[in-house]
């Protein structure tokens, strides 16, 4: 009972510190280097390594923090997490492993363009369909392959670190069975 209080209290920890850090320091930063989606690639690292109930926890607390912090309206964060997640959950239970690199990246590569796509439905939404839909201008796409970079570059470290780190990734090698 007691390691299980205490993993959760980590994991709000990181949580914590993961949205501080989102919405003071990368949002702060100059050019493209402001794109790094911390939370979501947290999101698709917790949901590849730990499962889905992980994920979810995840989704709550850091949406919740985040939604805290941000000036859009309550929830925002947490919906575009959670359809991010979604989306890239079904992918992952129907169609991809969970024991390669590549597998990883289009995960990132999905959640990505879910999330802002989310994101850019529900700021037109929130704004009443005043002006142009984000998800049409030049400037959103720009930064979705911005953020599917950064998000590459960072599942490419994730994982190579991860396989490094956990016996989950032990090469295996199917035999030919001989026939008669």
């Amino acid at each position: 009972m007691l390691k299980k209080v205490g993993q959760i209290l980590i994991f709000a920890a990181v949580c914590l510190v993961a949205a501080t850090w989102q919405f003071a320091f990368i949002s702060s930063l100059p050019g493209v280097f402001n794109q790094i989606n911390l939370g979501l690639m947290l999101l698709i690292f917790i949901l590849f390594f730990f499962g889905a109930r992980a994920a979810l926890f995840f989704i709550f607390s850091f949406g919740f923090l985040m939604d805290t912090f941000s000036f859009q309206f309550f929830s925002f964060y947490f919906i575009c997490l959670a359809v991010a997640a979604v989306a890239s959950y079904l992918i992952l239970e129907n169609w991809l492993t969970n024991k390669s690199l590549y597998s990883f990246w289009v995960l990132f590569l999905v959640a990505t363009l879910v999330y802002n796509l989310a994101a850019g439905i529900l700021t037109f939404l929130a704004a009443n369909f005043q002006g142009l839909p984000g998800f049409l201008t030049f400037s959103f796409w720009r930064n979705v392959f911005y953020q599917s970079a950064w998000n590459i570059l960072a599942a490419a470290l994730f994982f190579n670190i991860s396989v490094v780190l956990a016996k989950r990734f032990q090469p295996f090698f199917l035999e030919k069975k001989s026939g008669l």
